[in-house]
């Protein structure tokens, strides 16, 4: 039947075809990569949970494998890198506040990378439908052409543009359903993953402060 259709149903086709593949394709790939995305993340903070000193999170990444919460902690590590002078009372909360800012860039630049492609699924879900309603109203114009041209309601004349209505029904569903799921499922991966960094970024920031604090009262930190 496909092979039999017209122009702009082939074309019509072509589309859902282009959309279905990429969506395919960027839900296998975002699947794997949540997945493994969660197991170094998971890794990562068994192991932060360890430690007892800011100090100690740079020997973590360095030995840790790349996940988001590695890369979270890099960025912190790089602001504190830039504080100078002498800690303080009064230096503690600007300092702080550096640190809930690196945090917040931190995490809107990672989400910003798991959102990414997420576009083209909520288009293909919007789209496709439209598309597959494009060909079925072309289909019944063509099946209703087919009944005027040769004077008669036959179903050899009109079966053809009913048929050529009904493939490219099933096809933009077939492109919307997968597409709606996936973009609804990363969606809210994504937001839970976003909650996770945050509690994560006030952990370590936590961390900070209670160094900062041990150093303004000439505690050590082995001796906390």
């Amino acid at each position: 039947m496909i092979a039999q259709s017209d122009i702009v149903t082939m074309i019509i086709l072509g589309i859902l075809a282009f959309m279905s593949l990429g969506s395919w394709g960027i839900i296998i790939v975002k699947f794997l990569k949540n997945k493994s995305n969660l197991r170094a993340n998971s890794a990562f903070f068994r192991d932060f949970l360890k430690i007892k000193r800011f100090v100690d999170l740079q020997k973590l990444c360095d030995v840790s494998k790349d996940s988001a919460l590695r890369t979270l902690s890099v960025e912190l590590l790089k602001e504190a890198g830039k504080f100078k002078g002498k800690v303080s009372f009064e230096s503690i909360q600007h300092r702080s506040s550096l640190l809930e800012d690196a945090i917040q860039r931190s995490i809107e630049g990672i989400r910003m990378g798991e959102d990414r492609f997420l576009t083209f699924l909520a288009t293909s879900s919007n789209l496709a439908p439209f598309f597959g309603l494009l060909g079925t109203v072309w289909g019944i114009m063509i099946a209703f052409f087919q009944i005027g041209h040769h004077g008669s309601a036959d179903l050899t004349v009109v079966a053809p543009g009913i048929a050529m209505a009904l493939i490219t029904t099933v096809a933009g569903l077939v492109v919307a359903i997968p597409a709606s799921a996936g973009y609804n499922y990363f969606t809210s991966c994504n937001g839970r993953n976003e909650i996770s960094y945050y509690n994560f970024g006030s952990q370590v920031l936590s961390l900070f402060k209670r160094g900062d604090l041990l150093t303004v009262e000439g505690v050590s930190e082995e001796d906390a």
